[in-house]
């Protein structure tokens, strides 16, 4: 069963505008080249080989073919249509009336839907944009994060404290000990506190970026 389009469904089936389908088809019959079918009443008609035309003229348009050149490529691969015996006629009788109103009325409701569709992109970017932005800390936050770090700070000191007192008691004796009489040895106090705190100092920092890391 063949098909049978109006203007504003046929436009659908080619996904164009209306205005954008029908000026192309008047083009062509202005150029004598395709014609369409008419009801007895004057009003258009579009059949399937009407769509052919117009999907091959829209893909060719996509890529960036001027409408002259695809009028031209037109008879290559369709049975292009003739004008009917009385076309000229029809077409001085009938006088040709724009319809202002409906034409304003046509841009304005493509304008609205224009500007809703924008305004949904630029709300949909900026959500996106906010969403990407670091979230501001209130005081209670900022406390708590300081709390956290100096209480990081404290279990690092420690750990690394230990590991310098490990490290200081599996030196030698000679090393640990100072003679403070001739018969008596004591630890050298003094000398183990700087290198607890010369061992801290060298790896405090990353042993701390180490820690934050895995907190993260």
């Amino acid at each position: 069963m063949d098909n049978y389009w109006r203007i504003s469904d046929f436009a659908k089936q080619v996904n164009k505008h209306t205005n954008t389908v029908d000026g192309w088809f008047k083009n062509l019959e202005d150029k004598k080249i395709h014609f369409i079918n008419r009801t007895d009443n004057g009003e258009k008609v579009y059949d399937q080989t009407d769509l052919d035309i117009a999907l091959y003229i829209k893909d060719k348009r996509d890529n960036k073919w001027s409408l002259d050149a695809i009028f031209d490529d037109l008879h290559n691969y369709f049975n292009l249509r003739a004008a009917p015996s009385d076309y000229e006629t029809n077409s001085t009788s009938v006088p040709y009336v724009i319809d202002i109103e409906a034409i304003k009325k046509e841009i304005l409701t493509a304008a609205e839907q224009i500007a809703v569709t924008q305004t949904e992109e630029i709300k949909s970017y900026y959500k996106e944009l906010i969403s990407q932005l670091p979230k501001s800390k209130t005081r209670q936050e900022e406390r708590e994060e300081r709390i956290e770090l100096l209480l990081l700070q404290k279990k690092v000191e420690r750990a690394l404290t230990q590991e310098a007192k490990d490290k200081w008691n599996q030196k030698p004796e000679s090393e640990r000990f100072k003679r403070v009489s001739f018969f008596r040895k004591e630890e050298d106090t003094f000398k183990r506190e700087e290198f607890i705190k010369d061992y801290i100092n060298e790896h405090f920092e990353s042993r701390l970026k180490d820690s934050l890391d895995t907190n993260k």
